[in-house]
């Protein structure tokens, strides 16, 4: 006679294992990562922790290796977007959002450390009552984390004050997939956080501890190594006034030039181009009829804005306003006053307040869903990628899926972040990426660098790379179960 032995989930054997915490298993919050508005569709999560603190989490994470159990960490709200926040099978997702504090601002040395769960509306209004501002992300939505949008290297809009890639992100706490509790830079010690805020430091320095520099394993690599519960982060101080200049061609390349001329000078706070679909989408959240807006704004759009200095501000701002002007004059640029959704001065405030975002990301404009396909190269080289992804969407894809072209300025204007979003309504998803991984193969051809790749398109920008293997064995290193964000960052070469 056999005797049936019952299994029990290894959901259940974490409930048991860590009396207290938080867990969800109702249908409506599962389908909450069964697929976004970018990838397809994932398996449903077995489960939702909610830890409340670091002891918690890092017990969490000690038990799911026991038990076999897989975790998905997200720190950002609905919706999503990547593929990044879409389960694996057994896998439960790790929610965030209850370390939401913004630990400390310190306005002398233009720091603040803020926990996961903290959004940009917050986290810029906290600044302002210490007079600084955050280095934000282009108008990121309301429930992106500010901690998350670092970690995955999202560029920032003020490329002058970027000296390294990995900017504005300075230290961070991670719980390793080992299940160890690990500070990286200064703030790894001596002392406790506290101790070392007495001593005068503030977690300034992301190198370290000692030579190495274990922040640029975290960060990038789409929660496989570790969780962070909390960040350190540099700042600007808030200026006393700020101008936006917005000047329009017909081509990139008289932008390009400007561009270079304006980081050069290092005149400007903001700077970014993009073609008048992302101007539209900026302005108004949605698309722009090309007939109804191609007579009244220029193709191709730089925007640009100048801050007053503390000291010697009037004379200076003048001095700014001249140069920009007589070079507006030399390159033939053409000065726009109005956006399709209202004044420059209403695209400086969206640029400068999150909360004035919406729930939804810019880059599906109102269309429902979006794909994008970004990668690193020169300022030099954007039109010859503007003309692939033209090329490509003329020859592959539907007329109602044209691109909204974003170009980021780097480091000061030695790289770029190019960016092309396809916003498209969510029953044609399917059909658009199974065209999109032959995109990144001729994008990759080119001499786009796929730094950042997700979800569908990670195999087609990362095959045949050389670091597939050395990402596999870092993984390995710091999460040795593979209990990490399983279907994340899955190189193989």
């Amino acid at each position: 006679m056999s005797v049936q032995v019952e299994t029990r989930h290894p959901v259940d054997e974490a409930i048991d294992a860590i009396p207290g915490i938080t867990v969800s298993r109702a249908l409506p919050r599962l389908q909450d990562f069964t697929g976004d508005r970018s990838q397809p569709s994932a398996c449903s999560p077995v489960a939702i922790f909610t830890p409340k603190g670091r002891n918690e989490l890092q017990a969490l994470v000690e038990v799911a290796r026991t038990v076999g159990l897989r975790l998905l960490p997200v720190s950002s709200g609905v919706p999503h977007y990547r593929g990044d926040t879409l389960a694996a099978e057994n896998t439960a997702i790790v929610d965030m959002s209850a370390f939401s504090s913004v630990v400390r601002v310190d306005r002398r040395n233009r720091v603040a450390l803020l926990e996961a769960g903290v959004r940009f509306p917050e986290l810029t209004k906290v600044l302002a009552n210490h007079g600084l501002r955050p280095l934000l992300p282009l108008v990121p939505r309301n429930a992106k984390s500010a901690l998350a949008a670092y970690l995955e290297r999202e560029p920032t809009i003020y490329p002058r004050h970027q000296w390294d890639l990995a900017d504005p992100l300075l230290c961070t706490e991670v719980i390793f997939g080992t299940g160890e509790h690990f500070r990286t830079g200064s703030a790894a010690g001596p002392g406790s956080l506290e101790d070392q805020w007495a001593a005068g430091d503030a977690q300034t320095n992301p190198m370290g501890p000692g030579q190495s520099d274990l922040m640029r394993v975290v960060q990038g690599s789409q929660g496989t190594v570790g969780i962070a519960t909390w960040c350190s982060i540099k700042c600007r101080p808030v200026p006393t006034s700020e101008e936006l200049f917005v000047f329009g061609s017909a081509d990139l390349g008289p932008l390009v030039e400007a561009a270079y001329h304006l980081l050069h000078r290092k005149h400007p706070e903001i700077l970014f181009l993009g073609d008048r679909a992302l101007l539209s989408a900026l302005t108004t959240g949605r698309m722009a009829d090309v007939a109804s807006v191609s007579g009244r704004y220029p193709q191709w759009f730089l925007a640009a804005s100048i801050a007053e200095p503390p000291f010697a501000g009037a004379p200076k701002m003048r001095l700014m306003k001249g140069e920009i002007g007589e070079m507006a004059r030399l390159l033939n640029l053409q000065r726009v006053e109005r956006t399709p959704g209202g004044t420059v001065e209403d695209l400086l405030r969206v640029l400068l307040e999150p909360s004035r975002a919406g729930s939804a990301s810019w880059r599906e404009a109102g269309k429902g869903n979006t794909a994008e396909v970004f990668f690193l190269t020169t300022l030099d080289r954007a039109s010859r990628f503007v003309d692939i992804v033209t090329a490509f969407q003329a020859r592959y894809l539907r007329r109602d899926q044209e691109p909204i072209f974003y170009i980021q300025p780097l480091l000061g204007g030695r790289s770029c972040h190019f960016e092309a979003s396809f916003p498209h309504a969510p029953e044609a998803s399917t059909e658009l990426w199974r065209q999109l991984p032959e995109l990144v193969r001729r994008l990759r051809a080119a001499g786009a660098f796929f730094s950042r790749p997700y979800g569908a398109l990670t195999a087609a920008a990362t095959e045949g790379s050389p670091a597939a293997r050395l990402v596999s064995r870092i993984q390995g290193m710091f999460d040795p179960d593979s209990i990490l964000s399983p279907g994340n960052l899955r190189i193989t070469g």
